[in-house]
């Protein structure tokens, strides 16, 4: 599934059965915790990207932050894209008791509103590292690409995914 394929690819090839396929993804993913490899980052990244679950009109957004220094993901949320998500983000980066010094986000108004006015850099040319990233998730992931007819039924399922792509993607290595 972090390549590409759906559920019904997965239990197909590994000849299992679909709940058996669902049960893996919610068991291990419950399991994953992200940890930050550093305590102090000049710069993290902070986007939104949309996917769909239950429904092809019924969007779902991830907010996401993402330390280009260290090419690993530190925080993702799920819902509606408002204001209220862009908080529980924040309240996952407070928790993880690190220090970030400068976010760069686009121009959507509740990062205006939510982050600190005096660290937050605005623009295309901060988040272009970011955008790559949004770019390599739809490409992974198959229910994250824009037009697909790969879905999450359930949006536990979704997070679930995600929080496993996460932890994955954090320990991949680097080859640039």
């Amino acid at each position: 599934m972090l390549h590409g394929s759906g559920i019904r690819d997965c239990y197909k090839v590994f000849g299992v059965s679909h709940q058996t396929t669902l049960n893996l993804i919610l068991s291990e993913g419950e399991k994953i915790k992200i940890t930050p490899q550093r305590k102090h980052y000049q710069q993290v990244q902070i986007d939104e990207m949309y996917s769909f679950v239950g429904k092809k009109n019924k969007k779902v957004w991830l907010f996401y932050a993402y330390a280009p220094e260290t090419k690993e993901i530190l925080a993702i949320t799920m819902g509606k894209r408002s204001r209220k998500q862009l908080q529980s983000l924040m309240i996952q980066l407070k928790n993880l008791h690190i220090e970030i010094d400068f976010y760069c986000t686009d121009k959507f108004e509740a990062f205006k509103e939510i982050l600190p006015y005096y660290s937050h850099l605005i623009g295309k040319r901060f988040t272009k590292n970011i955008e790559g990233i949004n770019t390599l998730i739809r490409s992974k992931i198959a229910r994250l690409q824009r037009r697909t007819t790969k879905f999450s039924k359930k949006l536990i399922v979704q997070w679930f995914l995600m929080k496993l792509f996460i932890f994955y993607f954090n320990q991949m290595p680097s080859y640039i």
